[in-house]
C-alpha cells in the first residue's frame, strides 16, 4: 500500500494533588472535573471535535485522545501535539476553577506509560492495510522489528529489577518501561494479555477492502522526531512486507523474553535467540530492515530514513551528542544522569521517578520536556502555526476532512449530532445516517446534502438564540 491512513490513540495518565504532593481528589473526581466543558459541550464525555480527532473518558478514568486519520506521518505529529494543547487547556480551566472554589488541589496530566503505583497507559498505533493481503503473514515479520523498534523510538525510563527473594535490586535506565508490560506476541485482546500486536477486527473502513492493524506496543512519546519515527519506520516496512519481495527472516525464539532483554541492553549488541537457531542483536534487526527498506523511500521519506540511520548509529558507537537533543530515550538518559550526578542520587530514588513523570507532564509551564524545548536541549520541528491549526481543523487529505466539516458546522449552526469514524448522522426523527467507508474520501455528494441539511436546519452563526 503506497498510501496508507494511520491514526494514534493515547491514554493519558492523570493525577490531582495538593501542594504537599499529596492526593487531593480520586481519580474519577479528578476526571469528571476534567471533562466539564467537554460534556458541557456534546452532553457527553466522548465526542469528536472539529479536527475530527476523538476525546474520551475511557475506561479507568483514563483521558483519551485519537488523532484524525492522517496520510502523511508528519500530519499526524502535529494531529497529536494539537491532542496535547487540547487536554493542557483543559487542565488549565479545571485548575483555575478548583482555585477559584479555594480547593487546595491541582490536575497533571501526564503522557506517559507507567506511573509511580505501576499502572501502564497506552499508545497503540493504527496503520491501514489491504484486506486482500495475508493479515497472518504480517506477524512473521513485523515482531523482530517491532520488539527491536525501542532502540530507535523507545520513550526511556528508569527500571529496578527484583532480586529472587522478592526484594528491590539495583535500577537501571532502560529503552523502554512500556516492554515490561508486554505478555503476548499477538492476541485478540487489548488489556487482559497486552499483545505486541491486536488482532482485534475493526477496520473501521469498508470491511471488503480493509483491514487496521493495531500496534500496543509503543511508547508514549514527547518529541516529535521520536513520534514521526514510530510512523515513518513502521510504514515502509510494511511496505516492504506488502510487496512480497524476499524479506529479511529475523523471526525470534521468545518475542516477549527478547523484548524484556532488548530494552536493558543500552549497547544493541545482546544476543537475542532467533527462531532457527543462531543469534542476532537488536541493532542488526533494524539495521538489515533499513537497508531493505531505503529501496522504497521515496521523497521526503529520504529524511527518515536519514535520521533512523542516525538514531541507530547514536547506539553503534555510544556517540549520544544528536541523539540525546532528538530521541525521547537519550533525551531523558542524558537528563536523568546530570540530575543523578548533581544531586548524588540512585537511579532508582523517587527524585529520579518525579523527574520521570514530569518529563511527561503536557503542562507547557510546569512540564519538564517543553522546557528542554524551550532551552534548545529538545526538538521544536513543526511551527506553532502547524500545531494550532491542527486543533481547528482535519487533515485535508483524507475522510477526516468530512467529519471535520459536518462537526464544525454543526456546532456552528447548534444542530444536534453523533459521528463515529464511519458514519455521520443528525439526532433528529427520521434522519438518516451518511457512511463514508473509504478512509481516502474527501468529497462526497451525501455529506454536501448532509452540510446544506444542517445550515437550513439550524441557527445562523452569530444570530440571536431564538426565545425559549
Amino acid at each position: 500500500m503506497k498510501r496508507r491512513v494511520g491514526g494514534l490513540e493515547t491514554e493519558f495518565g492523570l493525577v490531582c494533588v495538593r501542594a504537599d504532593g499529596s492526593r487531593a481528589l480520586e481519580p474519577e473526581q479528578a476526571a469528571r472535573e476534567l471533562f466539564r466543558p467537554v460534556v458541557a459541550m456534546g452532553r457527553s464525555s466522548n465526542v469528536f471535535l472539529r479536527n475530527a480527532a476523538r476525546l474520551y473518558l475511557d475506561v479507568g478514568s483514563h483521558p483519551e485522545y485519537a488523532t484524525a486519520e492522517c496520510d502523511d506521518w508528519w500530519e499526524l505529529v502535529a494531529q497529536d501535539r494539537a491532542g496535547e494543547r487540547i487536554f493542557a487547556d483543559l487542565a488549565a480551566q479545571a485548575n483555575d476553577r478548583l482555585a477559584a472554589e479555594g480547593q487546595d488541589a491541582r490536575l497533571h496530566l501526564l503522557k506517559n506509560n507507567v506511573d509511580s503505583a505501576g499502572n501502564a497507559f497506552g499508545s497503540h498505533e493504527n496503520y491501514l492495510v489491504d484486506r486482500r493481503g495475508e493479515f497472518t503473514r504480517l506477524p512473521r515479520y513485523l515482531l523482530p522489528f517491532l520488539v527491536t523498534r525501542q532502540i530507535v523510538t523507545g520513550a526511556g525510563g528508569v527500571v529496578r529489577e527484583r532480586t529472587e527473594d522478592g526484594q528491590d535490586g539495583p535500577a537501571q535506565f532502560v529503552f523502554s518501561r512500556r516492554s515490561d508490560h508486554m505478555w503476548e506476541a499477538v492476541s485478540s485482546a487489548t488489556t487482559r494479555t497486552r499483545p505486541i500486536i491486536n488482532t482485534r477486527d475493526e477496520p473501521h473502513g469498508d470491511p471488503t477492502r480493509f483491514r487496521r492493524l493495531h500496534v500496543i506496543v509503543g511508547d508514549s512519546t514527547m518529541s516529535e522526531v521520536s513520534t514521526h519515527l514510530r510512523f515513518a519506520t513502521t510504514d515502509l516496512v510494511l511496505r516492504a512486507i506488502e510487496t512480497g519481495r524476499a524479506l529479511p527472516e529475523l523471526a525470534l525464539h521468545d518475542d516477549i523474553a527478547a523484548i524484556r532483554a532488548v530494552s536493558r541492553d543500552l549497547t544493541g549488541r545482546a544476543p537475542l535467540p532467533t527462531a532457527e537457531g543462531g543469534t542476532t542483536t537488536a541493532l542488526e534487526v533494524q539495521q538489515r530492515w533499513l537497508d531493505h527498506v531505503a529501496p522504497l523511500a521515496e521523497g521526503d521519506e529520504q529524511d527518515a530514513l536519514e535520521t533512523w540511520q542516525r538514531a541507530l548509529d547514536a547506539v553503534r558507537t555510544g556517540d549520544r551528542s544528536w541523539a540525546a537533543q532528538h530521541l525521547d530515550w537519550a533525551i531523558k538518559e542524558r537528563l536523568v544522569a546530570q540530575v543523578a550526578e548533581r544531586r548524588g542520587l540512585d537511579l532508582g530514588a523517587p527524585e529520579i521517578e518525579r523527574l520521570d513523570l514530569a518529563y511527561h507532564d503536557i503542562d507547557p509551564g510546569a512540564g519538564v520536556f517543553p522546557a528542554l524545548q524551550r532551552r534548545g536541549m529538545a526538538p521544536s520541528v513543526l511551527s506553532e502555526e502547524r500545531i494550532e491549526a491542527a486543533r481547528e481543523s482535519a487533515p485535508s487529505t483524507t475522510r477526516a476532512h468530512l467529519r471535520g466539516q459536518v462537526v464544525a458546522a454543526a456546532q456552528e449552526h447548534g444542530v444536534d449530532h453523533v459521528v463515529d469514524w464511519t458514519t455521520l448522522r443528525l439526532t433528529r426523527p427520521g434522519a438518516m445516517p451518511v457512511q463514508v467507508l473509504d478512509p481516502f474520501a474527501t468529497h462526497l455528494p451525501a455529506v454536501d446534502a448532509l452540510l446544506e441539511e444542517i445550515r437550513a436546519a439550524g441557527i445562523a452563526p452569530d444570530a440571536p438564540a431564538p426565545p425559549a
